[in-house]
């Protein structure tokens, strides 16, 4: 696996990233959080947190998809109470990501493990958006007393395991060497 991610690394040094990145370094934002000491703390621990709300949120739906939480309340009221959470969440870790990418582009724009997080975090919000609709489609028509299905219920739990991965990665990338 270390040979892959340094292959990948050895590969990303080669491309115009790391040109982008040597200009992203040298921009207004990224040298305002390098200057200012508490920017990049401060822009981690929003981005912590809102990691937590929106995992938290996915995971609730999750439990209430496979019976195991919220079961007095139909899916309607599930995800009008959740759904807040998860979308409001992945704006909040979007700025706050992209304001911790800008202070280090160095590091991250040639780091194979960021690129693998960043193509796990389209495919899980591709295949949650998808899901949504999906169960929001077969809740309604189903009424209060819609039961998921198997398919339904594995697609779940494999969006709880994106958001997993991708936590591992985000706590990975510090530790690549680039």
């Amino acid at each position: 696996m270390g040979d892959l991610l340094f292959g990948m690394t050895d590969w990303l040094r080669g491309t115009a990233l790391l040109d982008l990145a040597f200009w992203l370094q040298e921009t207004s934002v990224s040298l305002f959080m390098v200057e200012n000491f508490w920017m990049v703390p401060i822009a981690q621990v929003f981005h912590i947190l809102s990691i937590g709300a929106a995992f938290g949120a996915t995971l609730m739906l999750t439990l209430r998809i496979n019976g195991r939480a919220g079961t007095s309340l139909t899916m309607g009221q599930i995800g009008a109470r959740y759904m807040p959470w998860i979308w409001w969440g992945l704006l909040v870790i979007a700025i706050s990501g992209t304001l911790m990418a800008t202070a280090e582009p160095v590091r991250n724009m040639v780091n194979a493990v960021f690129w693998i997080k960043m193509v796990l975090i389209v495919v899980m919000i591709a295949l949650t958006l998808s899901f949504v609709g999906s169960v929001r489609r077969k809740a309604l028509a189903a009424g209060p007393g819609w039961q998921a299905s198997g398919g339904t219920r594995s697609t779940s739990w494999v969006i709880v395991l994106l958001w997993c991965l991708i936590m591992v990665c985000g706590r990975w990338i510090a530790y690549v060497p680039v």
